[in-house]
């Protein structure tokens, strides 16, 4: 039995389905900078680092995706 000093987060969940190096097909899509149309692709593909599986099945079911630069080792401006 539980005293009330022994209470358990449910909010704290157990390992996820972590994956790493997955090639995702993200399908046709049009390529946009901020409001501007660039072009078409038939299909994208992105190399993902590391997700869950629930993620990567929300990037591909996602309507719009953003991309990021990030500013770092192989993100420096010259």
């Amino acid at each position: 039995m539980q005293g009330e000093g022994d209470k358990v987060n449910k909010d704290i969940i157990g390992p996820m389905d972590k994956v790493t190096n997955v090639k995702v097909d993200l399908g046709p899509r049009l390529i946009m900078a901020g409001s501007e149309v660039l072009g078409t692709s038939d299909n994208i593909s992105i190399h993902v680092a590391e997700s869950t599986t629930e993620e990567l099945e929300k990037l591909k079911a996602a309507y719009e995706i953003r991309l990021v630069k990030m500013l770092g080792e192989s993100g420096k401006e010259k």
